[in-house]
């Protein structure tokens, strides 16, 4: 029996007018998410994708749309995927949802500086309820958005167990999480299995790893348009990321401009 792969898609906030490489101007979901459903994609929340997946039944075409951090900007998405029959998943930083203070942590503080406050406002549980009626999914991105690999193992388990405990505890249930910067090791994965999540996924460039803790994504943006897009959701392009190029462009690697310390 064939295992289809779903393609995973990582998104961040959604705005017309933010500057950030974060956002996805609301056109440009629209227009990304058309172009998949045109070629028959089913869509599925993460969840339920792995559990398809370990099923048999998930179908070839099947796309797992995704929103990291949880700016309340992630709304205006809501519309857009309603209209394409879509659902999504997103992936909240529970310490944020609790204090409504701007999101803030290393890769973001720029923002913050730049006074874009109101862009880094975060999703509330009243968002999440409405979201999660709307058929969304509402998984963990931890409870402070620590780069996983770099913290010891207490706060490891910290991070995992508080996220997990506080959205099931309103929502009544949190099977997914999304690592902090999109990275994950064999320590960290074994840890998010160990306190109870059913999958969960990174979000880099290379898919040389696919297992249930560390699923692949791949990221887009509002520059993610014809041909350049084709190459990044396509049969070919998903291919060209598990291959020998793939592998040979992560030995060249360099590390990420925006990461904090502690990551490879």
């Amino acid at each position: 029996m064939k295992t289809h792969r779903p393609l995973v898609l990582g998104y961040h906030a959604v705005s017309s007018t933010w500057r950030a490489q974060l956002a996805v101007p609301e056109a440009a979901l629209r227009s990304q998410l058309a172009r998949l459903k045109s070629r028959g994609y089913v869509g599925l929340t993460m969840a339920e994708a792995e559990r398809r997946r370990g099923d048999g039944s998930l179908p070839a075409r099947t796309v797992v749309v995704t929103f990291d951090d949880g700016y309340a900007s992630t709304l205006r998405a809501l519309p857009i995927l309603a209209e394409l029959g879509f659902p999504a998943t997103v992936f909240i930083v529970t310490r944020f949802v609790e204090s409504g203070e701007p999101l803030r942590w290393a890769g973001i503080e720029e923002w913050q500086a730049a006074g874009e406050l109101d862009e880094l406002r975060p999703l509330r549980w009243s968002d999440l309820e409405a979201l999660a009626a709307a058929g969304w999914e509402v998984g963990s991105h931890t409870h402070s958005h620590p780069l996983l690999t770099a913290v010891d193992d207490q706060r490891l388990r910290h991070e995992l167990e508080t996220s997990r405990s506080a959205i099931a505890a309103r929502l009544g249930s949190c099977d997914s999480l999304s690592y902090p910067y999109g990275v994950a090791d064999e320590r960290v994965a074994r840890a998010t299995e160990g306190c109870g999540y059913s999958v969960a996924c990174a979000l880099t460039f290379t898919h040389l790893v696919d297992e249930p803790f560390r699923r692949p994504r791949t990221g887009l943006s509002g520059t993610d348009t014809g041909l350049r897009l084709w190459l990044q959701v396509s049969d070919v392009g998903q291919r060209a990321r598990r291959g020998p190029t793939a592998r040979l462009a992560r030995s060249l690697h360099r590390r990420r401009s925006w990461l904090p310390s502690g990551s490879q």
